[in-house]
């Protein structure tokens, strides 16, 4: 449970550093300019848990310089019972009682070390002891402490799909289930609720907890969920769909089920979040034991369900294309920034890296290359299409040159928001009114007429470039013609794609691949 949800949780709403530890207060030599904060890890006997260790500066105002750096984990007090290995990254010597690793770092780089805790068959549950770890730099060192625990293994599964429907500006209910398919009786669980805020949670329920637009939710359910049985919410969970919201949208929402104890190793700002002061949401009412064993969800993939909100009603949103145009000579490498603009009035929801179950041919603006030239440089919002290849959106060679056609992701955008691509075309060959397009696909889109628009190089007509429509008001409008050659520009910049499996995008800078 606790790798999944957490990849989930931060991926999805780009709360990267929103979950500590829960686990001993992190320690710190006095002269060390860093500190340690170490994940504490339940696994149950014959399963695999992976923990982590993050390591940030003591003064939030410095910036250590790590460069080469060693690692060094006591594990004497978990050997009877559990084998504690690296997972990757670091150089390590690996002994049944101690681990000892070493990195070199880049500048501005600071240490994080991953490790996978196998529970013996044997491990008997309640079996705890602590690894003490210990980070040398620069001369510096510091230490902290991670608690290994071994817990009783139990599966809660849920739906892998719910679908539900509402038109913008009313209420829909979830109604979510969860399952014990293991053979002992769970004990409580927290059900955490991730939702954009076009289909925020709109419940007022006093054991659940909400971010103020309702993006997050905790539900915490003191009920023990006995082995065999379904346990459904008490009604439907309220989901908001706000006014602007797009018929036709399928807003994701992430269901995940965890245990009390598996959620207890994570910590959330309580200054985030608020209690609602409603009736409780339940599931089946019954006293939980005062004394037990801790549990774990054994198999935490099979635990979470995709809640899709499919909006009706009539709000559409009208996508307007925009060319571009740019000339040179063979051998130059011209830019060119075709776009797309959302004339309202509803929100164009975010679709694309993140968009549950998302195909290439899904994605709403495909851009063709104009003849005669070469992309060397894309935007990573675009990747080849290629429709009918394999297709892993994780994976896909998004920003990626040297394609004939492109599919693009678009960004959350209001009623108004101008959505650019830029592209380095090189040519190769010169031919007068070399004609690309950039196009938009949107189911319910209200007007086709200005859904093409091209992309000419080289055009004869000084308003080449327009498809005709000019960003959708019919009046010819077009890009400036760039007269001369875009230098290509040294190094590659990191990419950072903040575009969760629910499809939340934070912020998104859009950046460039080149190829020589």
């Amino acid at each position: 449970m606790l790798n999944h949800s957490t990849r989930r949780l931060l991926a999805g709403l780009g709360v990267a550093g929103a979950f500590v530890a829960a686990s001993a207060t992190p320690a710190v030599a006095a002269e060390a300019p860093f500190k340690i904060t170490a994940q504490d890890v339940l696994v149950a006997p014959g399963f695999v848990k992976q923990g982590w260790i993050y390591v940030s500066p003591s003064d939030t105002e410095s910036e250590p310089a790590f460069g080469h750096t060693t690692l060094d984990v006591d594990l004497s007090k978990v050997a009877d019972f559990a084998v504690v290995e690296p997972a990757w990254g670091w150089t390590c010597d690996v002994s049944p009682t101690k681990l000892h690793c070493e990195t070199d770092l880049a500048e501005n780089e600071q240490p994080s070390f991953d490790y996978n805790v196998t529970a013996k068959d044997d491990a008997e549950p309640g079996q705890q002891g602590d690894l003490t770890v210990t980070l040398t730099s620069g001369g510096k060192s510091a230490t902290g402490t991670a608690g290994i625990t071994i817990a009783e293994g139990v599966d809660l599964v849920s739906d892998e799909k719910i679908e539900v429907s509402g038109a913008p500006g009313t209420r829909v209910g979830v109604p979510a289930v969860v399952r014990n398919v293991g053979e002992a009786a769970v004990d409580g669980a927290v059900l955490v609720v991730q939702a954009e805020w076009l289909a925020g949670y709109g419940g007022d329920f006093s054991n659940c907890k909400s971010s103020d637009e309702g993006a997050i939710t905790f539900c915490t359910f003191d009920t023990k969920i006995e082995p065999g049985r379904s346990y459904q919410l008490s009604e439907g969970l309220p989901l908001k769909l706000r006014p602007e919201v797009r018929t036709g949208a399928k807003i994701p929402a992430h269901l995940d089920w965890w245990t009390t104890d598996d959620w207890a190793l994570t910590s959330w700002p309580e200054s985030d979040v608020k209690p609602g002061q409603g009736d409780e949401l339940r599931l089946v009412e019954q006293k939980t034991l005062t004394s037990r064993t801790p549990q774990t969800d054994v198999e935490g993939m099979n635990s979470s369900t995709i809640a899709t909100v499919r909006v009706t009603g009539d709000n559409p949103a009208d996508l307007a294309a925009k060319g571009a145009a740019a000339t040179g000579k063979k051998g130059d490498i011209v830019t060119v920034e075709p776009s797309f603009t959302n004339l309202g009035p509803a929100v164009l929801e975010y679709q694309g890296q993140g968009t549950p179950e998302i195909r290439p041919e899904d994605l709403p603006v495909r851009i063709s290359i104009p003849e005669g030239t070469t992309a060397v440089g894309a935007p990573f919002d675009c990747v080849p299409y290629l429709p009918n290849e394999e297709w892993d959106p994780w994976n896909a060679g998004w920003g990626e040159p040297g394609a004939k056609e492109y599919a693009c992701q678009v960004t959350e955008s209001p009623e108004g928001m101008n959505n650019p691509y830029g592209f380095e075309l090189r040519i190769d060959e010169v031919r007068a009114d070399a004609t690309g397009t950039i196009t938009t696909k949107l189911a319910g889109d209200p007007k086709s007429q200005n859904d093409t628009a091209k992309i000419i190089i080289n055009p004869t007509n000084p308003g080449g470039g327009d498809g005709g429509q000019g960003g959708g008001d019919g009046d010819g409008g077009s890009l400036p013609i760039t007269g001369e050659s875009t230098a290509l520009i040294g190094g590659i910049g990191a990419l950072l794609l903040a575009a969760g499996v629910g499809g939340y995008v934070v912020a998104r800078r859009r950046k460039t691949r080149f190829v020589a």
